[in-house]
């Protein structure tokens, strides 16, 4: 565990962020990457993860779930980020490619659906399996992968920042996940998944 904090700290020293370690909220901020970049923040009212076969996946929005089911003229995000590989701090070379979690932004404007897919680097806090897990993203790369007609795409590419913290609560993280799925299938018109696919076996051995 020292390693870890020291580890971390000299990532939030090194200019990354203004963190405090353990941090408490899920907050996450995603910037396009261009000289004046817009930026959007998710604050999420709702955050779980669930312990899925081949990674653990956190499920955040901050549009309530019945506004989420009725469909209109939403306005919000859900974020979805899986957990493929958990790093082992002084032992897991950090580069600027490395990706240990896939990332999936759900963004509605006025109805309008953009579906931004990446990947990124996140170190841990806590293990699944405590019930209570944290994510500090540090790194990571979206763009947009399917829109609506008139969604307007201010943020490709971009990059997605901050602190993630949920309590373990399947039933709540796949409602998040079914209900927003049909949101977005409903508004492109075809079947869509918020989560990346999963991937092999043989990827998330060959990534540690």
């Amino acid at each position: 565990m020292t390693r870890l904090l020291l580890c971390m700290c000299t990532l939030l020293c090194a200019g990354c962020y203004n963190v405090q370690w353990p941090w408490t909220s899920t907050e996450l901020t995603t910037s396009g990457l261009t000289d004046e970049p817009v930026k959007i923040t998710t604050a999420p009212t709702e955050a779980w993860y669930t312990i899925e076969a081949a990674q653990v996946s956190y499920y955040a929005t901050d549009i309530p779930l019945e506004e989420l089911a009725t469909g209109g003229k939403l306005n919000g995000q859900v974020v979805n980020i899986q957990v493929l590989w958990e790093p082992k701090p002084g032992m897991t070379p950090i580069e600027p490619t490395t990706t240990n979690v896939s990332i999936r932004l759900v963004v509605f404007a006025e109805g309008e659906v953009g579906v931004y897919g990446g990947g990124g680097f996140a170190w841990l806090r806590g293990t699944a399996e405590d019930g209570d897990m944290g994510l500090l993203l540090t790194g990571s790369n979206l763009s947009l992968i399917a829109r609506t007609k008139n969604f307007v795409d201010l943020l490709s590419p971009a990059e997605m920042l901050g602190t993630v913290q949920a309590n373990q609560d399947d039933a709540k993280a796949l409602a998040i996940r079914r209900v927003a799925s049909q949101a977005v299938t409903n508004a492109l018109g075809s079947v869509r998944w918020v989560q990346a696919p999963a991937p092999s076996p043989h990827a998330v051995a060959s990534a540690r």
